[in-house]
């Protein structure tokens, strides 16, 4: 497995890197001038040059984030957080001859910018200053076409620095400011200018920019995990840890220690084993085997249960500081006009989980570990860590603004954010998301705001998922689709409907569980039993299959066809580890023992999990 917590502020350093975009400059009323986001200022509208400093044009809290602007915009008007040169509510601030236009920029008495009924303006321009009476984001000429916009490809001075100039109008002209990582994503393609070389965020998984996704799988040998290539430990698949020989756990532990895990198989059958750590005993863990990733495996706390764990206050110190100069290159940030000391930002990432850590087959070992399930990483806000990265600094708070333009945008949460990644059966590390300034794609949800004003295979709003199983199954698992994030039920939603629900969209349907478990719809050629079923009772084989239908199924009196169907049930759902099933408790019980008879003859283990997991007749 490997480490990727240094990789988390390689995406800012990515970010970081070009001095262009830190450079103010002086205005520029030329067609060909170019601009590079907030702190570039070229390809102005022919004022006065700005002072040395930074300029958020449209993104500055206080005045210091003003200095550097063109056309003495040297004040923050924080309520629209746009540097201005003029009070648009009385009009003061401006030069004889000059009025304050309704965005705070002093024009030419006289000069307007008209607008059509979508706010679009209707000035034909041959130089930027004829737009200078326009809204922010219309204030670029773009000369070939004659029109006002927010940018064009050399000049984006009125983007975010976390902007890119796109065409949205598919005419083949940028014209409009949009995050290069956007909020939402529906398609790969919104995230074509997510993250930096070789900290590329262009999948869009779960509806967040990320390095994979089903459309944009991982090189080969990795698998993707909350939208990250891992390498994995034991067989890929849901459950962690599961092997049939060594070579399958050679990415579990820390990476340092690469191929020292084995596989453990029980004694009558080589073929199902688990990952285990190459310890003898407890005591082996403290001093020479490290069963955590860096920089987990920095210390190795022994326990019981998770509040031995919390009350040892077991954690690590992550330097955010040393990460970032490292990452860059170098000990300073340059701003431009000055260049500024990265210090230390030290901050503790607890390890609270109590998580067991198998050795033999006798003998498991309790540690400290940060994580078993996502819920578990705690996001790393960089808003406090401002002081002490550039402590003492008297330029500390426009060095911070900066870093949080350049990277965050309009993004309110400055966070860094985790998932938890297996690194064995049971446990896991923290490690960033895809994009670690955006939360991982939620795999959960389904919170129910949406209405059922279309159907599970159309495009549209959100869907409750009370309107049927199939949507509650959708929503569960990408809560986008139920209202989520201000979310809809897009194209991604969709394809979940076939994946979760039976094929029902694109007609290729088979059979998602067997006659004896509620769930989604069952088609009527899964087999005799369902349909003589659904002959009766229509509402299993086209909304739910709820117990009214497993009763009927179960019922081999009034349906003789059932009379295999439902031969005392499954001990447990064959998608869950367990005790050894019955092959003949459920059709993907039998599927499953027929391929692999361990599952029936001895265990249901991780193994039997995967397999039931490719299985149609199992709907995991």
């Amino acid at each position: 497995m490997m480490h990727r917590l240094g990789h988390i502020l390689l995406t800012l350093a990515m970010l970081l890197l070009p001095p262009a975009m830190l450079l103010p400059a002086c205005g520029d009323d030329g067609p060909g001038a170019t601009g590079g986001g907030n702190n570039s200022n070229t390809g102005g509208s022919g004022g006065t040059a700005p002072t040395e400093g930074i300029c958020l044009l449209n993104n500055c809290t206080d005045d210091t984030h003003c200095v550097g602007c063109p056309d003495n915009r040297d004040e923050c008007l924080e309520a629209e957080n746009r540097c201005v040169a003029c009070d648009p509510n009385t009009g003061e601030g401006c030069a004889d001859g000059e009025q304050c236009s309704p965005f705070g920029i002093c024009v030419p008495a006289g000069l307007d910018c008209p607008t059509d009924n979508a706010g679009n303006p209707e000035v034909t321009c041959t130089k930027n200053s004829d737009c200078l009476a326009c809204s922010p984001m219309h204030q670029v000429c773009d000369t070939v076409v004659g029109k006002c916009q927010a940018c064009i490809e050399t000049n984006t001075q009125h983007c975010l620095s976390s902007d890119i100039c796109i065409d949205t109008n598919d005419d083949g002209r940028p014209e409009t400011c949009s995050p290069k990582c956007p909020a939402t994503c529906t398609v790969d393609n919104d995230c074509a200018s997510c993250g930096g070389p070789g900290n590329e965020a262009h999948a869009c998984f779960q509806h967040k920019c990320a390095e994979c996704s089903d459309t944009y799988p991982c090189a080969a040998g990795l698998e993707c995990t909350n939208g990250v290539c891992t390498p994995p430990c034991g067989i890929p698949g849901p459950e962690a840890g599961t092997c049939t020989d060594d070579e399958d756990c050679q990415f579990c532990g820390d990476p340092a220690n690469a191929g020292t895990w084995s596989c453990k198989t029980p004694i009558n059958d080589p073929s199902h084993g688990y990952c285990a750590a190459p310890a003898n005993g407890c005591s082996d863990l403290g001093t020479n085997v490290a069963v955590l990733p860096e920089p987990y495996n920095q210390i190795t706390e022994l326990c019981s249960n998770d509040s031995d764990c919390v009350q040892a206050q077991a954690g690590i110190q992550f330097n955010v500081g040393e990460a970032l100069r490292d990452a860059i290159g170098s000990d300073e940030l340059d701003l431009g006009f000055t260049k500024i000391n990265i210090g230390d930002a030290n901050v503790t990432y607890a390890m609270p989980i109590c998580a067991s850590v198998q050795l033999t087959n006798d003998i498991e070992c309790g540690i400290c570990v940060p994580c078993k399930e996502d819920a578990d990483c705690a996001p790393i806000p960089v808003d406090p860590l401002i002081s002490d990265l550039f402590a003492g600094d008297p330029v500390a708070q426009i060095a911070g603004a900066l870093l949080v333009d350049l990277l965050w945008g309009e993004i309110p949460d400055h966070n860094l954010n985790f998932f938890c990644q297996p690194v064995a059966a049971g446990y896991g590390a923290c490690l960033p998301c895809g994009n670690p300034l955006q939360p991982c794609g939620a795999v959960g949800g389904g919170g129910g705001s949406g209405m059922c004003d279309h159907d599970v295979c159309s495009e549209g709003g959100p869907l409750d998922p009370m309107c049927s199983q199939c949507a509650a199954d959708v929503c569960a698992a990408d809560g986008f689709c139920c209202g989520d994030n201000n979310g809809t039920w897009d194209s991604q939603c969709v394809s979940a409907v076939d994946s979760l629900c039976n094929n029902i969209c694109s007609g290729t349907a088979g059979c998602p569980h067997d006659e004896c478990t509620t769930g989604a719809p069952l088609p009527d050629n899964c087999s005799t039993c369902v349909a003589a079923i659904c002959n009766d009772d229509p509402y299993c084989c086209n909304t739910n299959w709820d117990t009214v239908c497993t009763t009927k199924a179960a019922d081999t009196t009034t349906y003789p066809d059932c009379a295999s169907a439902c031969q005392g049930g499954c001990a447990h759902d064959e998608c869950a580890e367990g005790a050894a099933l019955d092959q003949s408790c459920s059709a993907c019980a039998l599927a499953v023992c027929t391929a692999d008879s361990f599952c029936c003859d001895t265990l249901w283990d991780g193994l039997c999990v995967s397999a039931a997991m490719s299985e149609s007749a199992c709907g995991c």
